[in-house]
């Protein structure tokens, strides 16, 4: 049976406008991005058509949407809310931060908090984030270099088994389990300690199991979830554009819709009486910041 397309969207409508009030509190500016652009090796996901003898890409990630059109690196805080395309008809919609050209520590740990306090905003307080590093991975299989495309498959499907299967010794199996089922509030990797103490939040572990394989990410990424629903909520990581540092994420708006439960609306003022002078009332109390009804 097809979707009520109606009350999806009054749904994902009220889950975007306390995201978009989130996300500006925080300092950043809403991106528009084209739904076609040209094509180009730097674009990934989205649909891929010919046109006048040309290749352009419907609705493709929007990260790599940004990176491709910024010319030239220079700081810049933004937030998008779009769909996005997987190389068919069938899209999802995304609401995201990216963060470019700050301190390292500082995006990683802004970041962090815009999603828990997005999270927060939504009446969602029941979640976690896992925090990992790619870089402890890339340090731990330098060894075994030409496994480590297996590896990155074991860590993404959540199965040891593949890696149990390598022909390497026991020892370095041993490492890789104990890294592969590491979950805690403090490690060895000094970098992975400082976010999660500035962040600050119970709800915050480093979890070296996490991984996120995409050719951009350069060290740190993480995973959000929660306990009621069966995947990600979302999720993000560093990347280095043009030599300068970048921290991003991306939220899965249809995961956050089984979640939002759409109670934490200010009761609306309701107001009654003679139309226009109960439509000079509703302007009035708009400007003040106030929902209002007219009955």
């Amino acid at each position: 049976m097809k979707k009520d397309l109606f009350s999806e969207s009054e749904r994902l409508a009220d889950i975007t406008k306390y995201l978009r009030r989130t996300f500006e509190l925080w300092g950043y500016r809403e991106v528009f991005l084209p739904s076609i652009e040209e094509f180009n090796e730097d674009l990934r996901k989205g649909t891929k058509f010919a046109y006048n003898n040309e290749f352009y890409i419907i609705k493709p990630d929007l990260t790599s949407q940004i990176l491709t059109n910024l010319k030239v690196p220079r700081k810049l805080k933004l937030y998008y809310i779009s769909e996005v395309l997987n190389g068919g008809v069938k899209g999802e919609w995304q609401a995201g931060l990216e963060f470019i050209g700050g301190k390292d520590t500082k995006m990683q740990v802004e970041v962090l908090l815009a999603v828990i306090s997005s999270l927060e905003a939504l009446g969602i307080e029941e979640f976690y984030i896992d925090v990992g590093s790619l870089k402890v991975w890339e340090n731990v299989l330098k060894d075994i270099e030409e496994f480590k495309e297996s590896v990155f498959n074991a860590l993404t499907k959540r199965n040891f088994e593949i890696i149990e299967r390598l022909p390497i010794n026991e020892e370095k199996k041993e490492e890789l389990w104990k890294l592969f089922n590491f979950r805690g509030r403090r490690c060895t990797y000094e970098k992975l300690n400082r976010i999660v103490e500035m962040v600050d939040d119970k709800r915050i572990f480093i979890d070296f199991g996490t991984i996120r394989p995409l050719p951009y990410y350069s060290d740190i990424i993480f995973e959000v979830y929660s306990p009621k629903i069966g995947k990600p909520l979302g999720g993000g990581g560093e990347y280095i554009f043009k030599g300068v540092s970048a921290f991003g994420f991306a939220f899965d708006l249809n995961a956050l819709s089984k979640l939002f439960d759409g109670k934490i609306e200010k009761s609306r003022k309701k107001i009654k009486g003679e139309l226009k002078e109960a439509y000079k009332l509703a302007r009035a109390l708009v400007k003040l910041g106030i929902p209002v009804e007219v009955e």
